[in-house]
């Protein structure tokens, strides 16, 4: 990495984000991926990003995003990993090393990782969230059907996109609610689904957790259920729901707003109807 104290600022969407010292080959890389939301710069960006290097010993084995450690509180929090760190504070200053000993992709995807950890850590002081899910957008709303790995989430978002709907994501949405409503919103994150993220919100008409079976359906969970489920889908941040008031007030505020079903659907396009109609 080079010590060049550039900048690059973002707005996913209406949460913006600023980047300095990223070294150029970074720096236009992101540049080109985030094209779509690239914004002048502004004086208080909610997630203001320092990026220097530091020395340490290189890592051993592969890159393994699920090495990360993570000490969270409600002021302040830091993410660690072979390849670098993340410190991040309660106005949303971050400090992002990263080693001189490793470089290249696995450096990249340490960045990236490191900054979505330090996002998904500062969302909740806007009741926003990170969430580990795939989105669609129908008739001017959003679905969200979160779960964990091979729970679904592409075929879900695959088979919506073939009767019509648009694919927010396949992987991770960006929630916020610090308006009224919660909302959706467009943002650069990794999804396998092919094109091209855009900016845009859409009020959330339903979270979703899937089950698999013949018929489609709907089905209300009990709030207890749905306060679990909601919280074992927060990347990042999840083990500070007992030490960050924040984590818990995200969760009340997500199951208060948005209705919460349990949505049965088997390998075809069925269930996009029923959501088209839904209610609430």
């Amino acid at each position: 990495m080079s010590d060049r104290r550039g900048g690059i600022s973002f707005d996913l969407s209406g949460v913006p984000l600023r980047i300095r010292g990223l070294s150029r080959p970074f720096e236009g890389r992101l540049a080109g991926e985030w094209s779509f939301f690239r914004a002048e710069p502004l004086a208080e960006p909610f997630l203001d990003l320092d990026v220097t290097s530091e020395e340490a010993p290189a890592p051993a084995g592969r890159f393994d995003p699920k090495a990360m450690r993570s000490d969270l509180s409600h002021d302040r929090a830091f993410f660690g990993m072979p390849e670098g760190s993340a410190a991040v504070d309660s106005n949303g200053r971050a400090t992002v090393r990263l080693s001189t000993a490793v470089e290249g992709e696995r450096t990249w995807f340490a960045f990236m990782n490191l900054l979505r950890a330090a996002l998904a850590w500062r969302l909740p002081s806007r009741g926003g969230a990170l969430l580990h899910a795939a989105g669609i957008v129908l008739e001017g709303r959003a679905f969200v059907l979160a779960g964990a790995q091979d729970s679904g989430k592409s075929t879900f978002a695959a088979l919506a996109e073939s009767s019509g709907a648009r694919v927010l994501s396949d992987d991770l949405v960006l929630l916020d609610s610090e308006g009224p409503t919660v909302d959706a919103l467009g943002a650069p994150f990794r999804s396998t689904h092919p094109g091209t993220s855009s900016p845009g919100r859409w009020p959330v008409a339903a979270l979703l957790f899937p089950v698999h079976g013949t018929s489609a359906r709907l089905t209300a969970l009990p709030r207890i259920v749905a306060r679990a489920r909601i919280a074992a889908n927060l990347p990042f941040v999840a083990d500070a729901l007992g030490t960050d008031p924040r984590i818990a007030a995200l969760i009340d505020r997500l199951v208060e707003a948005v209705p919460v079903r349990e949505l049965t659907f088997a390998r075809d396009p069925s269930f996009v109807e029923p959501l088209r109609t839904f209610a609430g």
